[in-house]
């Protein structure tokens, strides 16, 4: 699974393979900004509760 931000902060696209192929949902924010960890090399490893707060927020 892979999750990506928007420059801006207000977009979000996670991509998945569900075994038969591959799955993308994607989440734009009419305003404010998903709130990302901050990432020191370009890479965070987040829980299935964090993407969970992620998604619902």
């Amino acid at each position: 699974m892979f999750c990506f931000r928007g420059r801006q902060g207000g977009l979000i696209k996670v991509i998945w393979h569900d075994g038969q192929g591959a799955c993308l949902f994607t989440k734009k924010l009419e305003r404010g900004r998903f709130i990302w960890p901050s990432a020191a090399d370009g890479t965070v490893v987040i829980t299935p509760a964090q993407l969970g707060y992620l998604l619902v927020s």
